[in-house]
């Protein structure tokens, strides 16, 4: 508002000093006329100097202006005007798309809108190894040591079996990896509807480890999947004692069990494969051992079972899941047998009782 002020008040001045330079012309214009009806005999000095020199006339230029102090007065006055006019133009022009300035104040006042720029990283084999950044971890318990693999996020994947040494845990690892690459995996489900995988060897012939104990077969080769993405790490951290809370095995205090021949077990074939299964007096399926190649080796491996069962190499396992089962092992500490899984861990006592009763004298039965 304060510039259009200025300029109408500009505006203003000058029309009247055309006003005041009208006036003024009107006044010299009626001076002269008077001055020359009272005068007759005296003419203008410009007339008077072309009557003098009637030779010169030609020389001069016929429309030369004669040039008045107000005349040019008059010519200032208007050029004055014109450069106002265009400069009071100038500053009226519109400037469209043009940016209001503020002060840094408001500039920094102002919410600023934030440009999301996604970004985009190759797949490269570096970034799978940061995404799948799993580790082992090897402790004691149950008076053995142990290695467990985890997730990036702290999941507890697989969970090894006994080694006699710390060194023996660690050498275990190198065994494992070896065996999720060229081994075979395999899934059980026992008679509760619980699935679990166990990861043999290349011949199918040994137990490497046995996973967690899922409520579906999905959920059982999800895991597998999981191992496989996390196995392949360097990462090893040695643990001196891991939190009651996180024990998963442990020894069993037996009670006095009187032995009885009225078990049986059963020797049959599946997948190209023989297996032994231990049946209770009144048919209960009370373990079945892994896989193996011959019948002549599965012959042989009912005597290393048996010897397992006379020395009570049981323990006590419990998953994520707390469910329990029992594990047998051999004088080296290689696993045998593992039970079915139950809900309480009374339960999985009371399963191991009943090996200890019906496993050392049960008669063989041919069923291959």
């Amino acid at each position: 508002m304060c510039f259009f002020k200025k300029w109408r008040k500009r505006r203003l001045e000058k029309k009247k000093a055309k006003e005041k330079l009208l006036r003024e012309k009107q006044e010299i214009s009626s001076k002269g006329t008077t001055h020359t009806a009272m005068n007759p005999s005296v003419e203008p000095k410009s007339i008077k100097h072309m009557k003098a020199n009637p030779k010169d006339e030609s020389k001069k230029p016929k429309h030369k202006s004669i040039n008045t102090p107000n005349k040019i007065e008059k010519e200032k006055n208007i050029q004055k005007q014109d450069k106002n006019n265009k400069e009071t133009v100038e500053k009226l022009k519109i400037r469209p798309f043009s940016k209001p300035k503020v002060s840094n104040h408001e500039e920094n006042e102002w919410p600023k809108e934030k440009v999301k720029v996604k970004k985009t990283k190759s797949k490269s084999k570096s970034t799978q190894q940061m995404k799948y950044s799993g580790k082992y971890e090897v402790f004691p318990e149950a008076g053995n040591y142990k290695f467990r693999l985890k997730a990036s996020n702290g999941e507890i994947l697989v969970v090894s079996y006994r080694y006699s040494t710390k060194k023996g845990a660690i050498s275990g690892i190198d065994t494992f990896k070896k065996n999720v690459e060229e081994g075979i995996f395999e899934m059980t489900t026992d008679k509760s509807n619980f699935s679990q995988f166990q990861l043999f060897n290349a011949s199918g012939a040994r137990v490497i480890v046995a996973g967690e104990i899922y409520t579906s077969v999905s959920k059982a080769e999800s895991a597998i999947e999981s191992v496989k993405s996390f196995y392949d790490t360097d990462k090893i951290e040695v643990l001196d004692q891991i939190p009651k809370s996180e024990i998963r095995e442990e020894l069993i205090d037996f009670e006095k069990v009187e032995q009885t021949t009225t078990g049986k077990y059963e020797l049959f074939k599946d997948n190209k494969l023989f297996f032994l299964r231990l049946k209770a007096s009144n048919s209960q399926i009370l373990f079945i051992s892994q896989g193996y190649s011959s019948k002549s080796s599965a012959k042989n491996g009912l005597k290393t079972i048996k010897n397992a069962i006379e020395d009570k190499s049981f323990t006590i396992s419990r998953d994520k899941q707390n469910r329990f089962q029992f594990n047998l092992y051999s004088s080296n500490g290689q696993l045998l047998v593992s039970g079915e899984s139950y809900p309480v861990k009374s339960s999985a006592i009371s399963a191991v009782h009943s090996v200890l009763k019906f496993g050392s004298k049960a008669k063989l039965v041919d069923l291959a």
